[in-house]
């Protein structure tokens, strides 16, 4: 098998995904109860990546390098962490050029969850013998994110970076006169990419370039050619806002992401348990699907509901309701609490006969009664 690399891009700020971000990188966000960066790795290591996998890191860098260095379950994947800092994601990969050792490489975002065919899309990439390749995947509402068109052979026309109705409608009637043109202009950039090592010189030559899809990408496809990756439909999730991460931890839990699944020792009937089983006093149980965590302790007459995940080290009192929420490590909930579609960070306490509603999110070391809730698009503190 031909040796390929990796450059894993781990330094985002995760602004968007506020106050899940307060204290860790958005990587180091937990899906099902384990870290973003691992689903991307998993990801690699199933598509045989047998060189260097080159994690770039910047935000709150330091806790993704504490992660490493506790961690064994990745001692098989060469990983190196360099100290570098990258004004973007073209400037990323120019910075770790010096640690990309072969002909062709993986660019990679840490900050995604997807089941995409990555040996597929690497053997597309040498079919089609052209200097960089990108994954592509249909979505319903593609403006919130940037266009891409295609003609037949999968060759990349043109980037709409969030397009408005107007600029989307021009390009089409434009592109659609072409001969042999088969316009796909649904289809989204999904943050994995395939280079030649060549690409390097060219990254090097233009060092006022900082950013993929605003800078390189379209200079590429104009002097160079590129090809997108749409022959397959796969998962793929940004997990970009609070309401999106919500989504994803459902997703995983609904197996959509398979071979993906929540951190756990065992599973048993949809029910991912990591460490001991938790004992479940009278009048309490848990609905599948749903993943817990180690050292969870649940009261009398507590109702675990599907799609829902509890961290570790948990206390949930008597008479509780968890329904389809998040529950990150080290929180204590008291006795009578309703939560439904909440997301309730670490080290949170939330008081006894509290009700959190739908779209609540309290930050990390905050309270129930500083929880925000997201309310047509405003995040507004509670009082």
């Amino acid at each position: 098998m031909e040796s390929w690399s990796a450059v894993v891009l781990a330094g985002g700020i995760g602004s968007r995904l506020h106050p899940l971000t307060i204290n860790r990188p958005k990587p180091m966000v937990p899906v099902a109860n384990k870290p973003m960066i691992d689903y991307n790795l998993e990801l690699l290591r199933n598509a045989g990546i047998n060189g260097k996998i080159i994690i770039i890191t910047k935000y709150l860098h330091q806790s993704i390098r504490d992660y490493f260095d506790k961690i064994s379950h990745f001692d098989d994947l060469e990983i190196v962490l360099p100290k570098v800092d990258p004004l973007g994601t073209a400037d990323a990969v120019r910075k770790a050029s010096n640690f990309v050792d072969t002909d062709n490489f993986i660019v990679s975002m840490a900050d995604i969850i997807t089941n995409l065919p990555l040996n597929d899309f690497m053997a597309f990439h040498t079919e089609k013998k052209g200097i960089a390749s990108i994954t592509l995947k249909d979505v319903p509402h593609p403006r919130a994110f940037g266009v891409i068109m295609l003609n037949q052979d999968s060759k990349i026309l043109l980037f709409l970076e969030k397009p408005i109705p107007q600029e989307l409608g021009l390009a089409t009637l434009t592109f659609s006169k072409k001969e042999t043109i088969h316009l796909q202009s649904n289809l989204v950039n999904t943050g994995i990419y395939a280079f030649k090592h060549g690409v390097l010189d060219i990254l090097e030559s233009l060092n006022d370039f900082m950013d993929f899809g605003k800078d390189f990408f379209p200079y590429l496809a104009r002097e160079y050619g590129i090809f997108g990756y749409a022959q397959q439909d796969y998962y793929w999730m940004d997990a970009g806002n609070p309401e999106t991460y919500l989504y994803t931890n459902w997703d995983v839990l609904r197996r959509w992401a398979f071979p993906y699944f929540p951190r756990a020792t065992s599973e048993e009937n949809n029910i991912w348990i990591n460490d001991a089983k938790p004992s479940l006093p009278s009048g309490s149980y848990v609905e599948p699907p749903a993943a817990l965590g180690a050292d969870i302790d649940i009261g009398h007459d507590t109702v675990v509901k599907s799609h829902s995940v509890v961290g570790d080290r948990v206390a949930i009192g008597n008479n509780c309701i968890i329904d389809a929420s998040i529950i990150w490590d080290d929180v204590f909930i008291g006795d009578n609490v309703i939560m439904k579609n909440s997301i309730v960070c670490n080290d949170v306490q939330i008081e006894t006969n509290s009700q959190l509603k739908e779209g609540t999110v309290v930050g990390p070391y905050f309270s129930s009664e500083e929880a925000i809730v997201t309310q047509k698009g405003e995040k507004l503190f509670k009082k």
